[in-house]
């Protein structure tokens, strides 16, 4: 295929998907990304090409999946769905679960953190009980002093697991009490501790798994390290091995460049609308300084 059907190909998927999928992303906001590689267009258009955007609507999807996993587990777990049950005692029995359960935000200081507006979707969420009580993270002791005993914590993306990391070993949740969410998982071994988020990048997943034992981690979508765009193994450039070279080379000088690179990115072509994006992404689709690069997707 010549460089010019090439184009001509991606930009009509990327007016479509701008149109009716990627909710959040306008046209006019490829157009300014696309201004950013001048005669490089072609590298652009690759990243545009290869790019991964789950938007509101999808995450609303993933949600429900989310819970109907978090719902197996139980199921598997508690026995809830023995063998010759009836659906209404199953039902009677998660019932009886999610009477005793708390969602709760994981949080930190990133002025782009994005716990409210995941609070609102899963509250709004047609899937997610009514009798789930909703809590904040200093809360989950004296719950556990009411008897609750589930606690699902819920976030957008595992990317290096740095983050939930540092929530689950610090001790500054809870004032003057010196504990950490890890000490009291482990003196409550009765208690079972989960973790949603939409995508997880399974080398973190299962480095999180080994470290915290007594917390269940659950992913919708699960990332590996051929989904990095500098990995030889994506599948993107078995299909377009022209553009490899000249598109790598482009975005390693960039980053370089503009400095838009932090040393734990993972580099995915990957963007959730409800995500902040930094660690997980490749920094060219949402770094944005004044006269050097407009991003295509804030953050």
């Amino acid at each position: 295929m010549t460089d010019d059907k090439w184009e001509k190909q991606v930009m009509k998927k990327v007016r479509f998907m701008t149109n009716y999928i990627w909710n959040g992303i306008s046209f006019s906001d490829v157009e300014g990304f696309l201004a950013n590689f001048g005669d490089d267009k072609i590298v652009g258009l690759a990243l545009l090409d290869m790019l991964i955007y789950y938007s509101c609507e999808q995450e609303e999807f993933i949600i429900e999946n989310l819970v109907r996993l978090l719902n197996r587990d139980l199921w598997i777990s508690k026995k809830v769905g023995e063998r010759d049950q009836s659906i209404d005692k199953i039902k009677e029995g998660l019932e009886e679960i999610y009477s005793n359960m708390c969602f709760v935000p994981v949080k930190d200081h990133d002025p782009s953190d994005s716990a409210f507006s995941l609070s609102s979707m899963y509250k709004k969420s047609a899937c997610v009980p009514r009798t789930i009580e909703f809590i904040e993270v200093e809360d989950v002791p004296l719950k556990i002093a009411m008897q609750k005993k589930y606690f699902v914590f819920y976030d957008d993306i595992i990317g290096t697991g740095k983050q939930f990391k540092d929530f689950w070993s610090v001790t500054n949740h809870f004032g003057k009490h010196n504990v950490t969410l890890k000490e009291i998982s482990e003196k409550n071994p009765d208690d079972q501790f989960y973790y949603l988020v939409f995508g997880g990048y399974k080398k973190s997943v299962d480095m999180l798994e080994k470290q915290f034992p007594n917390l269940k981690i659950i992913a919708s979508e699960v990332f590996t390290s051929d989904y990095s765009v500098f990995d030889d193994a994506n599948e993107y450039w078995e299909f377009n091995k022209d553009k490899k070279e000249l598109v790598l080379e482009f975005v390693n000088k960039k980053e370089n460049e503009l400095k838009s690179k932090n040393s734990f990115s993972l580099n995915l072509p990957l963007l959730f609308q409800h995500s902040r994006a930094s660690n997980t992404s490749l920094s060219l689709y949402w770094f944005e300084k004044q006269g050097k690069w407009k991003e295509l997707y804030r953050r």
